[in-house]
């Protein structure tokens, strides 16, 4: 990973001041291994200000160590945040990597490696130990952690609010797109990135080909808002555009962040115009994923009843717990979402347009869905 010396510099100098007792290496032992990780408390940690979570995924050939030092742990400072890094273990022939489904040649890296589990049990442990807003935990990553960080946004994305690959895309091992739910994304990429490449990447999808895929999964319109970063650093040759893309809800949000003239690297102030982890965390702060935290342990199926039906103004909600609510337009576009706290609640829908709609009950174990007539 290609970081500015300067920022680190600094990063280094204030860990050697105020933060560098925080950082804390830890092991859990996961499908019979012990895996390595590295955790930073902020200072400033209160178990009354239930705190966010922050994972940050190494690239290939990486460790926990040096992606540490990202710039994340400063900025939880101020934003509480709970930042974890985990380790990859190594690979015979690549060095440590993650079971991202990024490959060549039909050679997947730690294609036995259960990382999916061990990234979700990561997050459980760390809940159990800490005061965390269950809804507010992100994901993000670079190069090879960029790809692990689709993977799970693809397979796994209960536990995580919002994603963010940096110079990583979707591997061509995963042979899938089925995320299942609306994720708010945000890749970047260097258009002049000699590793993963903008174009003919060989390890998986092209940049754009990543970002339509969350443009339709998210009903977004395929037409973004652009905005272009002044270029205040002539001396770096790198211009960056932001490509947003929005749908219904702002939780249906996709961004692009395109660096032109940026190789494989991350992006630090000075010595380019934005601070990369400074931009993701602004994303990441906006969204909560309200199902998230929401007790399964039961494993009960998800059963719902509401009245009257056709509706007008209101509907009376009776469930067997606790879930996601949705209501979904005849194309399956989600118009409402709400999330089930009590046995019995009512729902507001003024705002819906006379018509049929579907009514969608999910409590992580399973979901129901009936027909609603709005006049």
């Amino acid at each position: 990973m290609k970081i500015n010396k300067l920022f680190l510099a600094l990063i280094f100098l204030a860990c050697a001041t105020a933060s560098f007792g925080q950082w804390s290496n830890k092991t859990m032992s996961f499908g019979g291994t012990t895996r390595s990780y590295r955790l930073y408390v902020s200072p400033n940690y209160n178990a009354s200000n239930p705190a966010s979570i922050v994972m940050t995924l190494h690239g290939l050939g990486d460790n926990m160590t040096n992606f540490s030092n990202l710039g994340f742990a400063q900025i939880g400072d101020t934003a509480n945040i709970i930042v974890i890094c985990p380790q990859a273990v190594s690979d015979p022939l690549a060095g440590t990597a993650w079971n991202s489904g990024a490959g060549m040649m039909g050679y997947y890296p730690n294609s036995s490696v259960n990382d999916i589990g061990f990234l979700n049990a990561l997050v459980d442990t760390t809940i159990a130990h800490y005061s965390v807003d269950q809804q507010r935990v992100y994901l993000c990553g670079f190069s090879m952690g960029g790809f692990m960080t689709y993977r799970m946004a693809i397979q796994s994305n209960g536990k995580f609010a919002a994603f963010a690959s940096m110079s990583g895309t979707i591997g061509s091992g995963i042979s899938t797109f089925n995320p299942a739910r609306h994720v708010p994304i945000a890749h970047w990429h260097g258009t002049a990135d000699s590793t993963v490449f903008f174009t003919n990447n060989t390890y998986g999808l092209d940049p754009d080909s990543v970002v339509a895929l969350w443009v339709n999964n998210n009903a977004c319109n395929p037409v973004p808002d652009t905005t272009r970063f002044t270029n205040a650093v002539l001396a770096d040759s790198i211009t960056v555009e932001m490509h947003r893309f929005s749908g219904i809800l702002p939780t249906d949000e996709v961004r692009f962040y395109i660096m032109k003239g940026a190789g494989h690297e991350v992006l630090f102030q000075p010595s380019n115009d934005i601070t990369e982890p400074m931009e993701i965390w602004m994303f990441f702060r906006q969204y909560r994923w309200l199902q998230a935290g929401i007790a399964d342990a039961a494993g009960e199926t998800a059963t719902m009843q509401f009245f009257p039906n056709p509706a007008v103004d209101y509907i009376s909600i009776l469930s067997n717990g606790k879930g996601l609510l949705e209501v979904l337009d005849i194309t399956g576009k989600r118009v409402l979402t709400g999330v089930i706290t009590e046995a019995s609640q009512v729902l507001d829908i003024r705002d819906l347009n006379s018509g049929m709609y579907f009514v969608k009950f999910s409590n992580g174990n399973s979901s129901t869905v009936q027909k609603l007539i709005v006049r």
